[in-house]
Parts: structure tokens; C-alpha cells; sequence
């Protein structure tokens, strides 16, 4: 059999490419190798289930020297955007450096990749970026390994977030082996770095992903770039990945007559204060009825003490621990069942501006976002409201799928709504998810990766 690499860099991607059978379906055609990060022992377990050869992710150990020039590369390609969200991270840059020294190495970095905010310098810088790497001991030692196995594709299935994974990727440009990636997440292109070593093949989420990818890097060619849709939601569309609604009640403590809302929290560091708004919105909805509750899912990735003490304050407010492995991040497949039953059976969700109104569209649930600061509160240099105006989101909210309360009391009107007829704006759910989506959900999405990776492999 053809031997073909893939690499799980973080647990998140465990999650898209284990729990949904991708590369289980992938070792029905090949010999698979996964390089992965190691969560846990069961979890390391059922790796081992899924590989035909298991290898665990090292911390990449690169030079100083290395990272001071990739540092300022990626501060050139943000400035080279400077999409809403780039001006966000710009901006949170500049109020870390809050001591002399530390504004004085800021001003330097920044007047230097501002010189060299351009398609031009940013391709060259590439190309340094690559001759640069190839000098670290650690690539050096991957290529001898790639070398060997005689690997037909090097899979990385998130292109952000994940410096572990790089060093196989450019040990394998240098071995002329074949690479691929998946561009993770619907806002990674214009709210994070730089997309480097360079590929083969991208996968993209949609046609407008794939746009914007090549608006960015003009200099990579059309058919490199592939639209797949995203397996993050394949379980989405199976009732065997999902919690029975009896089983979920039960967990949560609600009795069969209860009816909830949704509230999904974001990053404390982007949204200070949020426990409290999610107070508020609790007074609001007791208000309304008294019998109405609000179940708050906590961002998994945040620090776990965020909600302690609103828990503690009021216990008619159902803050459910969430089932992740802290260690890389890791979702349990317990997890998904767990939110997927949370989102199926809400009157409504409410959130910040997240990936989670997507999900609650495709689900056809209402998605309420929270457009205000928590009022009273002096958040600087933090903003609710500009989360709106980025790249990513702007087209959701102008969709109107999605209802953007400007102060409480539009919130408290909008969730009277959700309650009167949850079918207000279905219409215009469906038309955001045929048009975001198009059509790539569910086990598509898997076949397409089947297809694509086998393409790939494939290709002169």
C-alpha cells in the first residue's frame, strides 16, 4: 500500500479527523502514519486503533535567531493585511508592551514589518523563512526519517495554532514529498498569521475561504487550492453522535417539561467581564418566565475558573462542566454528543460573535449575539461590538440569519421571539448555510476528503 502521513497537532484535530472515521476510511487505501500530539493514555489509545504506525508530536525547538525573523515576518503580514481583526491583535500588541523597554523593542519590530508590509517582501520572505528553518537540527533529523519511509503525502490537518507540526512540513518540502493542509478555521486568514511553510494543497471550508485564501497569496496557484467543506460538523448530521434528550436533561438536572437557552461563552481575554453579562441575561430571561432556564456551555479552551464564582452565585443558572482533555486542548467524543445535544434542544443560543451561530443555523436554532459592552463596565482597550465588523463575521450578521442585540433591551426582545416562534428567520438560517456551506455537510464532507487526499497522492 501507499504510505501517507498525517499530522494531528492538536486535539482539535482529533476531534475532526479521528472521531468522524476520516482516517479510518484513509487506511482502507493506504498505509497510514500519524505524527500526533498525546492527550491522554485512552485517547492515545485509540490513535494507536486508528494508524497503522503511531508516532507522538515533539515541542518544536527552534533557534532563537529563527524565532526573532518569524516573529517580525508575521507582524509584516498582519500589518500586509490589516483586516479588522489584524488592527485588533495590532492594537492588543501595543498595550502589552507597557514598559519602557518593551515599547522601545515594539516600536522597532513594528517600523521594521512595516517596511516590509507588502506581497513583494512577504514572498521573499518565504523564501528566507524557509532557508532559515531548513538549518534547525530538528528538520534536519525529520528529512532522514521522511527520507526513509518514502511517504506519497505529509497531511498537516490544521495550518494554525500548530508550530509543532512544522518542522515535518518543511523537512518534507525538502524531500520533494508531496504536502498538504487544512486551513482550520473560517477566521484564521485574516485573523492569524502568516499560512507558512508553503503546500501543495490547501482545503478550504468554502468557495469564499478559497477566495480570500488566493487574495492574500496571489502567488499560489488556483487548482492548489481545494473546497471541502469542514469536518468539524460532520457528527452534526448523526443521531448516533448525539445525546438522547432524555439522557441530556438527566445530566443537566432538568425536568422533562423544561424549556432552556443556550449561552456559549467566549475568550475571558477578548470579552472581560462576560460572567457578568451572562447575569443579566439570566435577570432578563426569569423576567420573561420564571420557569425558563439558561444553560451556559464555557469556552473549553479558557482558563476553567472563569465561571466559578457566577456558578457558586446562582445555582439557577446550569453551568455544566465541559468534557475536554486539558492537554492539547483535546474535545472527548463524550463532548461532542454532550453540545450537540445542547444545541439540538435550546429554544435559542446566545453568544459572542462565535463559530457556534454557524452551528446553530445549520441546526435551525435561533442566534442571538450579544452587540453591547457589559454595560456599566470600562472594558479598554476590549470591545464587544467590533467583533461585528470583522472580515469573517461582518457577512454573517449582514445575512440577517443572526440577530445582533445593541443593549438589553433589544436582547430581552429578541429572546420573547425565539420563545413566541423559533421559526422567525429559518429562511434566511437556510440561505446562509446553503450559501456558507454550500452543500459540503455531513458525510460529504468526508467523502470530499477521501477524494481530495487521494488526489492529491496521485498528482504529477
Amino acid at each position: 500500500m501507499p504510505k501517507i502521513l498525517i499530522i494531528l497537532p492538536r486535539g482539535e484535530t482529533i476531534r475532526n479527523f479521528i472521531y468522524t472515521d476520516i482516517v479510518k476510511e484513509l487506511r482502507t487505501h493506504y498505509h497510514v502514519t500519524l505524527h500526533a500530539v498525546k492527550p491522554n493514555e485512552p485517547i492515545w489509545e485509540l490513535l494507536e486503533e486508528h494508524s497503522d504506525e503511531l508516532i507522538e508530536l515533539q515541542p518544536e525547538k527552534f533557534s532563537y535567531i529563527y524565532k526573532l525573523f518569524f516573529e517580525i515576518f508575521d507582524l509584516a503580514h498582519n500589518r500586509y493585511m490589516w483586516s479588522e481583526a489584524a488592527k485588533v491583535r495590532w492594537e492588543m500588541r501595543d498595550v502589552e508592551a507597557n514598559t519602557i523597554r518593551k515599547k522601545a523593542i515594539r516600536f522597532f519590530k513594528k517600523t521594521v514589518a512595516r517596511v516590509l508590509a507588502n506581497q513583494r517582501a512577504l514572498v521573499f520572505l518565504e523564501q528566507i523563512d524557509a532557508w532559515l528553518a531548513n538549518r534547525e537540527q530538528q528538520i534536519i533529523t525529520h528529512r532522514n526519517c521522511l527520507k526513509a519511509e518514502k511517504f506519497k503525502l505529509v497531511f498537516n490537518t490544521s495550518h494554525s495554532h500548530a508550530r509543532i507540526a512544522l518542522p515535518l512540513i518543511y523537512a518534507a518540502n525538502q524531500e520533494k514529498i508531496k504536502t498538504a493542509t487544512f486551513l482550520y478555521s473560517w477566521d484564521n486568514l485574516t485573523s492569524q498569521g502568516r499560512v507558512v511553510p508553503r503546500y501543495d494543497y490547501y482545503f478550504a471550508w468554502n468557495s469564499k475561504i478559497k477566495a480570500d485564501f488566493h487574495s492574500i497569496y496571489p502567488h499560489i496557484e488556483e487548482q492548489q487550492v481545494l473546497v471541502t467543506g469542514t469536518p468539524q460538523f460532520i457528527n452534526h448530521f448523526n443521531d448516533d453522535k448525539c445525546l438522547a434528550k432524555n439522557d441530556l436533561y438527566l445530566k443537566i438536572g432538568l425536568k422533562p417539561e423544561d424549556n432552556y437557552f443556550l449561552y456559549s461563552s467566549g475568550m475571558s481575554h477578548h470579552m472581560p467581564y462576560e460572567p457578568y453579562v451572562v447575569e443579566r441575561i439570566a435577570d432578563i430571561i426569569k423576567a420573561i418566565d420564571p420557569n425558563l432556564k439558561l444553560v451556559v456551555r464555557t469556552y473549553a479552551k479558557d482558563k476553567g475558573d472563569v465561571f466559578d464564582a457566577l456558578k457558586h452565585k446562582r445555582k439557577d443558572i446550569i453551568i455544566p462542566n465541559v468534557e475536554w482533555e486539558k492537554n492539547f486542548q483535546t474535545p472527548l467524543e463524550s463532548d461532542q454528543a454532550f453540545f450537540i445535544a445542547l444545541m439540538k434542544n435550546c429554544i435559542a443560543g446566545i453568544n459572542v460573535a462565535s463559530t457556534i451561530s454557524l452551528e446553530l443555523c445549520m441546526l435551525n436554532k435561533p442566534a442571538i449575539n450579544v452587540g453591547y459592552n457589559p454595560p456599566g463596565k470600562d472594558i479598554y482597550p476590549y470591545n464587544y461590538t467590533r467583533f461585528y465588523s470583522f472580515d469573517h463575521y461582518k457577512p454573517i450578521v449582514d445575512s440577517g440569519a443572526v440577530q445582533v442585540a445593541k443593549d438589553e433591551e433589544e436582547m430581552r426582545l429578541f429572546l420573547e421571539e425565539a420563545i413566541q416562534n423559533t421559526d422567525n428567520f429559518s429562511a434566511e438560517r437556510s440561505a446562509l448555510v446553503d450559501a456558507f456551506f454550500e452543500q459540503q455537510l455531513g458525510e460529504i464532507v468526508k467523502d470530499n476528503f477521501i477524494k481530495f487526499i487521494r488526489q492529491s497522492v496521485n498528482a504529477n
